[in-house]
């Protein structure tokens, strides 16, 4: 079992915590807020400042400070006084510990920022002294700690094999499906999932708002979409980035519709995005009739290069054997 230190007790790093105690983990909150730690306390919880932790009885440090926006750009200010101080905590030990960041951040941020202010701080080498992972939270608010104890996926991004090791030995007990990637592309999923979830809100407000210009409902537009759309029961149509669509139906209709919406004087302004980035990236690569010829386009574009026309890739991509999802 682990010792590990959570820095930042809020949702995200109450819910991490009180998870993994769970499973039997040793751990310790910290936090600045005097009443967070006198709360955790009084739940019969170790809770400290991280001036009172004792660096020789540490594994792992999990990183799950806020990261708030404030006008649009993302605060990085208490995440990185967070890495100096465990930094300076790494410096006093020989323990080999973790450093996994559980916050929302940008991507790069772990590689580029963080691990950076660490080494500088402890004097130590990210990979060989410490370790140092991005592993992102997909926790709910309203049932932040049912989620970490039942995830339905587990992101772990590292750059050494050690640390992987450890995150590996840390969640398999959770039963999820974990992914393995770099801290950026961790980074990337965590951003990528929200504003997948953001604008598939987006969208059906958009079609909710249309449905009730023509007095029918909207709900149940959405609901059989649900059931109906290869997207929507498919988790991974769609999900192939790199070429437009094509096909009998989708570039036809998706014009028709937005003509039909126009025609009325109304506003779909998601799919007049969706049409926008279709055909830009149409200009450079051409359109796949379905999705098992993905693989066999990308292949072309990249043999050929992107400055190649379409049409000279679309034979290309007609003599070649497509590969199957």
């Amino acid at each position: 079992m682990f010792r590990i230190v959570i820095v930042g007790s809020g949702v995200v790093g109450q819910a991490t915590g009180k998870g993994l105690a769970k499973k039997g983990h040793n751990i310790t909150f910290v936090d600045i807020n005097p009443q967070t730690i006198a709360k955790l306390r009084g739940e019969g919880l170790n809770a400290m400042t991280i001036g009172e932790v004792d660096w020789n009885a540490v594994d792992l440090v999990m990183l799950a400070v806020s990261t708030p926006s404030v006008d649009g750009k993302i605060v990085l200010d208490y995440i990185e006084s967070a890495a100096w101080d465990v930094g300076r905590g790494l410096a006093t030990t020989s323990n080999y510990i973790t450093v996994v960041v559980r916050s929302t951040v940008p991507p790069t941020t772990t590689e580029e920022r963080i691990t950076p202010i660490l080494e500088q701080a402890s004097g130590k080498r990210a990979g060989h002294d410490f370790g140092v992972a991005m592993n992102p939270e997909f926790l709910r608010a309203v049932s932040n700690e049912q989620d970490f104890a039942r995830p339905w996926i587990t992101v772990l991004g590292t750059t050494d094999p050690r640390t992987r090791e450890v995150l590996d030995t840390l969640y398999k007990p959770f039963g999820a499906l974990i992914v393995h990637c770099t801290p950026t592309e961790a980074e990337m999923i965590k951003y990528v999932n929200n504003v997948y979830n953001a604008v598939k809100i987006s969208y059906f407000n958009e079609v909710y708002a249309i449905c009730q210009k023509l007095g029918i409902d909207g709900h149940l537009v959405g609901a059989a979409v649900a059931r109906s759309a290869e997207s929507m029961w498919n988790p991974l149509y769609g999900t192939r980035g790199g070429v437009p669509y094509g096909g009998a139906c989708l570039p036809k209709d998706t014009v028709a519709f937005m003509q039909f919406v126009r025609e009325r004087g109304w506003e779909h302004l998601m799919l007049e995005a969706t049409i926008a980035v279709n055909e830009k990236l149409e200009q450079s690569v051409p359109a796949v009739p379905s999705p098992d010829k993905i693989d066999a386009v990308l292949q072309a574009v990249n043999a050929r290069g992107t400055a190649a026309q379409p049409e000279d890739l679309a034979a290309e991509v007609g003599r070649s054997t497509p590969i199957v999802l």
